[in-house]
């Protein structure tokens, strides 16, 4: 069954097209969340209220192709992680001192990988790794981002170029190193 028929059929309350739905696009839900929220427990409440969204909103989509439809799934569960998160959001947003932040990321003398480069971000401060993920991964502007985390688009701007600094940084530190410099 293609994926129109699918959506379709959801939208009539066909609980086996649902699940067929389900199945297939929750890997694609879980990875988008859990770039956002690290604890498994609130990752599944985040991916069934993301699903039960989708399913509520799913007449009102117009569906073009999968990669529409991808999009848009992406976005209700991205903005369902963000709701979950948006109670610490207030104190993610304080200025930070990066002199506090210099001891946060250390990189191995080893060859850096995308494996590295992504415990790197994670080891960001909430607001600058959140703000740095949605800008960088899943392509939000800033405007977007204040909007979604009720900050001004300045902060936006700000928490991302300091983690991008601070990243530069870490990864400047370490390539003199291993180069000798």
């Amino acid at each position: 069954m293609n994926l129109e028929k699918l959506i379709k059929k959801s939208t009539e309350g066909n609980s086996k097209a649902q699940k067929i739905l389900y199945e297939k696009y929750i890997g694609i839900i879980y990875s988008v969340v859990f770039r956002y929220i690290k604890n498994e427990v609130d990752v599944e409440d985040i991916l069934l209220q993301s699903f039960f969204k989708i399913f509520g909103k799913l007449k009102d989509f117009q569906f073009v192709n999968e990669k529409a439809f991808v999009g848009w799934i992406k976005k209700i569960a991205i903005n369902e992680a963000l709701m979950f998160k948006r109670k610490e959001f207030s104190a993610m947003y304080k200025v930070e001192q990066i002199e506090e932040l210099e001891n946060l990321l250390s990189v191995s003398p080893e060859i850096l990988e995308e494996k590295e480069l992504i415990e790197l971000i994670e080891q960001l401060p909430d607001g600058y790794k959140i703000v740095f993920l949605l800008h960088v991964v899943d392509g939000y502007s800033h405007k977007e981002i204040g909007e979604n985390l009720n900050i001004a688009e300045s902060t936006s701007r700000s928490q991302f170029f300091k983690a991008r600094n601070l990243l530069q940084k870490k990864l400047g530190n370490y390539y003199g190193t291993a180069l000798g410099t």
